[in-house]
């Protein structure tokens, strides 16, 4: 029995594997009928099935959906595969390393989202668009800010560049925007009006004064990176900017040497539970403001640059000091450095800049003594406050 006529359908009707196939066809006539059957015969005797026409395949494919059988490779339909939204891809990128996470770059993310919509296709975001992005973001944000933002953005194409599921970072089409760039100085009077008002900031704005470091690098310090046999701070790569670079190849440990000014303070910070107590372990600056629990800020938890906005600015209005910003005092530091006469080169290792450093100057082993020698011989008196703002590749 090959072949069937029930009313006015055809079916095809054989023996495979001990099955009973009985399915119907769309012929019209025994003879279109008739070659089907042998078609659909022969595919299932040699088990392969591409090189049917859609008639035969269509016989193929209601065999197997009235048998519950799986469909053979070569028939099996493609899943419908989701569209690849900004929001989708945000929050894979979010997954992919924690450092995505920072604060900045979640405020990134936020005014990202605002301005192109959650479910926008990433397929369909163009150069065109982030030009757009840039022109419309530097009406309320400085240009370094609508910067960062766009890196965030890049950094989101980039990971899916990876995973092959777009062809091209628009990104990296689009110039970025000229930043103003900070030529800022503050003096040794005026950064000590500040610390009279500064409250619990007071020990996290010495520390930025008198060594240079980032406002994240000190928030970020622990009581394990705390040397105080060799006046040292060491910082691994993984808690300075520098170590988090994707494009650096050799890691380095940051070695941040502390004049005496800086070992009092943490060691009144160390023995603050009595002289018989020493903290060894934990943050060296947590958060000591008055919220004991408010809006997930409270006492000893992680400092991140949110909680600090008021007591900075309020602090700053006292002192009388209009725009006066937090990484002035890193500015402030590289000054006093070079107005002391110290070495270049010492003078990088300490605030980190690794790639302000000829190739020469990679080569060299800097001793703690020579770091330890370069901090105790700076002055901090070197003029009165400067806050300037000039043109990036102008004066």
């Amino acid at each position: 029995m090959g072949l069937m006529k029930i009313g006015d359908k055809y079916y095809v009707s054989f023996k495979w594997k001990g099955h009973r196939i009985r399915t119907v066809t769309p012929a019209t006539n025994s003879t279109d009928a008739k070659k089907i059957e042998k078609a659909v015969k022969t595919a299932f005797t040699i088990g392969s099935f591409g090189h049917l026409d859609p008639d035969c395949l269509d016989v193929v494919l209601r065999t197997h959906e009235n048998k519950g059988w799986a469909l053979p490779p070569e028939l099996a339909r493609p899943e419908p595969t989701e569209e690849l939204t900004l929001i989708k891809a945000t929050r894979e990128y979010l997954k992919a390393d924690l450092k995505h996470r920072a604060e900045r770059n979640l405020y990134a993310i936020d005014r990202i989202t605002e301005h192109f919509g959650e479910h926008y296709p990433l397929k369909n975001i163009k150069v065109a668009d982030i030009r757009a992005y840039q022109r419309i973001r530097s009406q309320k944000a400085e240009n370094g800010t609508v910067n960062r933002e766009l890196g965030v953005l890049s950094g989101i194409f980039r990971l899916q560049l990876e995973l092959e599921r777009v062809e091209i970072n628009p990104c990296t089409m689009a110039h970025r925007l000229p930043e103003r760039q900070r030529d800022s100085y503050l003096s040794w009077e005026d950064f000590n009006r500040v610390l009279e008002h500064s409250w619990w900031l007071r020990d996290i704005l010495t520390a930025m004064y008198y060594t240079g470091m980032r406002f994240k690098e000190v928030v970020s310090l622990r009581w394990e990176m705390y040397k105080p046999e060799r006046r040292m701070l060491v910082l691994p790569p993984e808690a300075t900017k520098e170590g988090k670079s994707a494009n650096k190849v050799r890691l380095r440990t940051k070695r941040v040497p502390l004049r005496m000014e800086m070992i009092q303070m943490l060691e009144g910070r160390r023995k603050d539970q009595g002289e018989n107590v020493l903290r060894a372990m934990g943050p060296i600056f947590p958060y000591e403001g008055r919220y004991k629990k408010h809006c997930g800020t409270h006492q000893g938890k992680a400092v991140v640059a949110s909680m600090v906005r008021k007591a900075w600015a309020k602090a700053t209005a006292k002192a009388g000091i209009d725009g006066l910003q937090m990484r002035d005092l890193r500015h402030t530091w590289k000054t006093n450095a070079q107005r002391s006469g110290m070495d270049p080169t010492v003078r990088n290792i300490i605030v980190g800049h690794s790639s302000n450093r000829s190739v020469e100057d990679r080569y060299i082993r800097v001793s703690d003594e020579e770091l330890l020698k370069a901090v105790d011989s700076m002055r901090f008196d070197n003029g009165w406050t400067e806050l300037d703002m000039v043109e990036e590749g102008q004066a």
